[in-house]
C-alpha cells in the first residue's frame, strides 16, 4: 500500500554543543540519532509505541537508510524533522525524512525498516499498522 505525501508528522530538535565535529557544525553520525528520534515520535503518535509494539511482538528495525547532507547544522541551531511514510506493506515499510532549518531543507533521507517478531525473524505487519498512513 503506497501512501500520499500530502500529510506529514514534525519533530523539533535543538543542536547541542557536544553533537558537533571539529569543523563547529553537527557531526555526520549524529543526524542518524536525530532520525531515530523522529520517527520513535512519530510511531507513539500513532499509537504505536515501545510498549504497544511489545504488546503486539513487532518491532520495525532499519534495514535500509540513504541520507543525503544538503548544508551544515550549527550549535543551538532548531532543526524540524519532517517524516513521511511513503510505502506500507505485509512486513516492511518506508519513511522520507526532511531535516530543516527554518524553511531550508539540510538533510534528506529515506528509510526502509523490515518488520520482526520476538525471535527477529521478519513478521506480518499487525493490523495496527495501517494507522502509520493516517494523519494524526
Amino acid at each position: 500500500m503506497t501512501h500520499s505525501a500530502a500529510w506529514h508528522h514534525q519533530s523539533t530538535i535543538r543542536v547541542r554543543g557536544y553533537e558537533l565535529d571539529s569543523y563547529r557544525h553537527v557531526n555526520h553520525a549524529v543526524y542518524l540519532s536525530y532520525l531515530e528520534q523522529a520517527r520513535w515520535e512519530y510511531l507513539a503518535s500513532r499509537g504505536l509505541s515501545l510498549q504497544r509494539l511489545d504488546e503486539l511482538q513487532r518491532w520495525p528495525v532499519v534495514a535500509k537508510l540513504e541520507i543525503e547532507y544538503l548544508k551544515p547544522a550549527f550549535m543551538d541551531d532548531e532543526l524540524v524533522i519532517v517524516s513521511r511514510l511513503t510505502e506500507l506493506s505485509k512486513a516492511s515499510l518506508r519513511i522520507e525524512h526532511e531535516i530543516r532549518r527554518g524553511d531550508v531543507v539540510i538533510t534528506r533521507a529515506r528509510l526502509r525498516a523490515g518488520i520482526i517478531d520476538e525471535t527477529g525473524r521478519p513478521a506480518a505487519a499487525p493490523e495496527s499498522f495501517q494507522a502509520l498512513g493516517e494523519p494524526a
